[in-house]
């Protein structure tokens, strides 16, 4: 019987965890719009300036549910920059895992933020519910061109060949 409120206890705690973490802060990235809905020809609620302040709320495909104020919407996700970041180590050490996080080393190690969002705008229920479209196929195969199309296109536009020299060449 204890096992049981045990394990009753634990789960109600990290569901409370998960709702401690449910609102993320960002900021937009540029101006831009608060729909009702998340789509793109849904009612606009706010607009709202570049460097707004944000709470994430929900994610749905290339879609974010936000607090704006008092006002709750979605915004495009490639229209938020997030503030939560991953510390890196380049201090240089072994590469253990202790020279992660700044152990066994003499010099305080030298940190970089890097934000993270993954795959932005897709959800692995977006891959599950994928379905193939054989007409969008045929429609993107159709602007396809061969080599002797392409070429004939460079010359009739006058356009030439240009060395670019690979990042790190010296060149």
């Amino acid at each position: 019987m204890p096992t049981r409120y045990l394990v009753l206890l634990l789960v109600a705690g990290l569901s409370l965890i998960g709702d401690a973490f449910a609102l993320e802060p960002a900021s937009t990235n540029r101006a831009t719009e608060l729909k009702e809905r998340p789509a793109a020809d849904s009612r606009t609620l706010a607009s709202l300036a570049s460097d707004s302040a944000v709470k994430v709320v929900a994610r749905q495909g290339a879609w974010t549910q936000v607090e704006a104020g008092a006002q709750r919407g979605w915004v495009r996700a490639f229209h938020l920059r997030f503030q939560s970041t991953v510390e890196a180590s380049s201090s240089g050490g072994s590469g253990s895992i202790t020279s992660i996080f700044g152990f066994g080393t003499k010099e305080a190690p030298r940190t970089s933020k890097v934000a993270t969002l993954g795959i932005r705008g897709l959800t692995p229920e977006d891959f599950k519910n994928a379905s193939p479209d054989p007409a969008a196929l045929r429609k993107m195969q159709s602007y396809r061109a061969d080599r002797a199309g392409a070429e004939r296109f460079a010359r009739e536009a006058r356009l030439a060949p240009v060395a670019v020299a690979y990042v790190g060449s010296g060149s």
